[in-house]
């Protein structure tokens, strides 16, 4: 079984976004909480028992600052990044979802390609791999000086069995970073697997010409058999 390796780092740093939404509450998802009213992901405060969090209640229930620091967009697709790896994609996409959502409501300029690439892998941990293809393949088409997209797509590409397009993908990989390790790797693999194609292929050919008798001539259980593929006939 051909086994390739999805790589999580991306070297293209994304942009900022803080939009407003004044009418929404705060929610909470996998320690992180969301404020629709700055657009922003801070840490979720930590609930405390006995008479420091009755206090702590009574103090949140004055109107005040929020002090809170928020997340910078690459401690956000890292925390991402950690759910995805925890099994808990469903998570990670509903924290994407709400950034996406942000960004879009305050008409920010760029792309969060960290991020982006971190919905693509919570795609493909929740099976939805037509969408993971198709945003693989732009994120190719957008950023293609980036090998972590292209071999993503090379994955999804062998999943579905078409190893000559996933080859392709990772040479393309390796042409923005000749160096880069999991490109390398599954290359190999890759490489193997329409080798061992290839071999097979030959296999049923030949067997199939050492049995077929030539058009017009009875079959001869004397014959001898056929030449192997690099004899040479004088």
């Amino acid at each position: 079984m051909t086994t390739l390796i999805l790589c999580t780092g991306l070297t293209v740093a994304p942009a900022q976004s803080a939009p407003p939404d004044t009418n929404a509450s705060v929610t909470t998802i996998q320690g992180l909480a969301f404020d629709p009213s700055t657009g922003e992901f801070t840490e979720a405060p930590t609930p405390e028992g006995g008479w420091q969090g009755l206090a702590n209640l009574l103090k949140k229930a004055t109107p005040s600052v929020n002090t809170a620091v928020p997340l910078t967009p690459a401690q956000i697709s890292q925390r991402v990044a950690t759910l995805i790896d925890n099994g808990k994609a469903q998570d990670a996409l509903k924290i994407i979802q709400k950034r996406e959502s942000a960004r879009n409501e305050a008409e920010t300029l760029g792309e969060d390609v960290q991020l982006m690439f971190q919905k693509g892998r919570a795609l493909r941990v929740l099976g939805q791999h037509k969408q993971a293809t198709a945003l693989w393949l732009s994120m190719t088409q957008t950023y293609p000086e980036l090998p972590e997209p292209w071999n993503a797509l090379a994955i999804e590409y062998t999943r579905e069995g078409h190893l000559e397009l996933a080859r392709n993908a990772l040479n393309m990989a390796l042409v923005s970073d000749p160096n880069f390790a999991p490109a390398l790797e599954n290359l190999g693999h890759v490489q193997m697997a329409l080798a061992q194609q290839s071999f097979a292929r030959a296999k049923a050919m030949q067997g199939k010409t050492a049995t077929q008798p030539a058009a017009g001539t009875p079959p001869d259980a004397t014959q001898a058999p056929s030449q192997p593929a690099d004899a040479v006939t004088r």
